[in-house]
């Protein structure tokens, strides 16, 4: 439903890293802004609010845990990231980013950004997503292209105060 595009930077510790040679900013941004990236993720005033807020990136995550994201994001996806998948009783999937659920009802945002709000008991079923919706892109970015892209976001640190 949201095409292989929706990103989630996570944390993975048990993984080899590769050698990464230093990284190009300028190269990295253009590759974000070249590719599906701001689909899902936000930078600044551009991108969706679908996936995590890549704002302030640099100042959260280190390199390593970049890369990590980028070539294994499905390792470990953090609980405020996590989707959910609902069938109407007529049948309707929908997936979206979990806002909020308790016992009567899940409320989410789903693919337009929309808030969507659905009662457990008009539901067939319903699950939380163990696993994001980004691709890993091992294998489909060159070694040089992820270390230009983890120091473009190396170096997204927010407005400073």
């Amino acid at each position: 439903m949201f095409g292989r595009h929706v990103a989630c930077v996570c944390v993975l510790t048990a993984l080899p890293l590769l050698q990464l040679s230093p990284g190009d900013a300028v190269k990295g941004r253009a590759l974000i802004e070249s590719s599906k990236c701001l689909d899902c993720h936000r930078i600044g005033e551009t991108g969706s609010r679908l996936g995590p807020d890549l704002s302030e990136i640099g100042k959260l995550r280190s390199s390593d845990l970049l890369q990590r994201a980028i070539v294994t994001p499905d390792a470990e996806v953090l609980p405020e990231h996590r989707f959910v998948r609902v069938v109407t009783r007529d049948g309707t999937s929908v997936t979206g980013k979990l806002l909020n659920q308790d016992a009567f009802s899940i409320q989410l945002i789903d693919a337009r950004e929309q808030l969507k709000s659905y009662l457990k008991s008009n539901l067939r079923e319903h699950a939380i997503l163990e696993k994001g919706l980004m691709p890993s892109y091992e294998g489909k970015l060159t070694a040089q292209q992820i270390a230009d892209i983890v120091s473009y976001l190396e170096s997204l640190k927010g407005l400073e105060k």
